[in-house]
């Protein structure tokens, strides 16, 4: 696998401006970082290697305020803010592919195409939408389109409560006080007590 990404995968991202750390691939703009990498099936053997690839939009900061913990300094796709397997957001949907140890030069081929095609016309789209933190705040602000029911995270109350940070970091108290106040105002009962405690110890003033 490592051959088809070295040669299919790597010259597209590095032609975007992504950098290789370990498995994943870093576009670091500053203020976010566009991450790619391939993901693993459960059930993989000496015999069948199955994986998939990944994107995520990672926001360096905003995780660990709505935790209120230290995040990792090495993540991968999915610790995005946003993040989304390519394939879903195109109209044949996840991709996934396998690979076996009598798999010839031309299986390294097709799946290589593949992968290129998927980075060109869905992961680089994706990451070309959300260049900075208020690209991803307006995201998480507005309702979710039909073509972008994918991308996580799918539940408005992370949505929401992400938004408000960010646009409190980008000084737009008016914006973080009507995305904070709509997922406070709701009634339903939210996931866990996360949600509850970051309401206890947010506020969209300065602090």
């Amino acid at each position: 696998m490592s051959h088809i990404f070295k040669t299919w995968v790597t010259p597209t991202l590095h032609a975007a401006g992504f950098e290789k750390r370990g498995i994943v691939y870093v576009r670091d703009l500053g203020s976010v970082q566009h991450l790619f990498n391939h993901e693993t099936g459960k059930f993989n053997t000496a015999d069948e290697y199955r994986f998939t690839t990944n994107c995520g939009v990672h926001v360096p900061g905003v995780r660990g305020t709505y935790g209120n913990c230290v995040e990792p300094k090495v993540v991968d796709a999915a610790y995005g803010l946003l993040n989304v397997r390519p394939g879903m957001l195109t109209p044949t949907g996840d991709s996934w592919w396998d690979l076996t140890p009598s798999d010839g030069p031309e299986k390294d081929d097709e799946v290589g195409q593949a992968l290129r095609r998927l980075v060109e016309t869905a992961a680089l789209p994706f990451f070309d939408r959300f260049r900075d933190e208020c690209a991803v705040a307006e995201f998480l602000s507005q309702p979710r389109r039909k073509e972008d029911r994918f991308i996580a995270p799918r539940e408005d109350t992370f949505e929401l409560f992400f938004a408000a940070i960010l646009w409190k970091r980008l000084g737009c108290k008016d914006r973080c006080r009507e995305c904070f106040e709509r997922e406070k105002s709701k009634t339903k009962k939210r996931f866990g007590s996360g949600p509850e405690k970051f309401m206890a110890r947010f506020s969209c003033e300065d602090d």
